[in-house]
């Protein structure tokens, strides 16, 4: 393989793995805004003083549970392909080394 083309190769996978940090940076943040929403409408529950009012605020508290387990899937798979990018990335690298 040309070493111009492992290089474009390298800056690629780069590339990708700053975007996956982004990306589980940005959900990770997500993710505890949601936790504290969700924290909020439970201590709000207690306080509740109609049957509507409550009913309400479970109704929303299963909406960010379940916004919550759609982040924490995301995350998952991010970590996984950062993983597989990095490790990628890795072997670019020895290539790399190894060719000069």
């Amino acid at each position: 393989m040309a070493i111009s083309f492992t290089r474009s190769l390298i800056t690629q996978l780069e590339k990708e793995v700053a975007e996956l940090h982004a990306l589980v940076r940005e959900q990770k943040k997500k993710r505890e805004k949601v936790e504290s929403k969700i924290k909020g409408l439970k201590r709000d529950q207690k306080l509740s003083q109609s049957a509507n009012d409550l009913s309400n605020k479970i109704t929303r508290e299963n909406k960010l549970k379940k916004e919550l387990e759609q982040i924490n899937v995301l995350l998952v798979q991010a970590s996984k392909q950062l993983a597989e990018k990095k490790g990628l990335l890795e072997k670019q690298r020895e290539k790399t080394k190894n060719s000069l």
